[in-house]
């Protein structure tokens, strides 16, 4: 893997270290997170920031991990930058809980 991709992988585990961090912040409380704009903005900013990354990694580098849902993840970046008054707080819930770690495991592997 390129030296460029690593580095690149390397900052999307910080960013979802940054959601554990502020989920647990937040006692992983989806009530909390409908209702203060802080915790979403934050969530959500690191969401479009993995999407961001995921997008400069090489095209080698995706298709050798095809298992990391690498278009899911560019898509979900497209919905929050360009239509996020459309935005569903419970699947983006849902993809904070249950995606982002399971996303962290795998580029973990990859980044070792």
């Amino acid at each position: 893997m390129k030296k460029e991709d690593v580095l690149i992988i390397r900052k999307m585990i910080k960013y979802c270290n940054d959601i554990d961090i502020l989920m647990k912040r937040f006692n992983m409380d989806y009530e909390q997170y409908k209702t203060d704009i802080s915790f979403q903005y934050a969530c959500n900013m690191c969401i479009i920031q993995i999407g961001e990354l995921a997008n400069r990694l090489s095209e080698e580098t995706k298709e050798a991990n095809a298992n990391i849902p690498w278009h899911a993840i560019r898509g979900m970046r497209n919905l929050h930058a360009h239509d996020y008054e459309n935005v569903d707080l419970e699947i983006v819930w849902n993809t904070l809980l249950e995606d982002i770690p399971e996303l962290k495991r795998g580029l973990e592997k990859l980044s070792a």
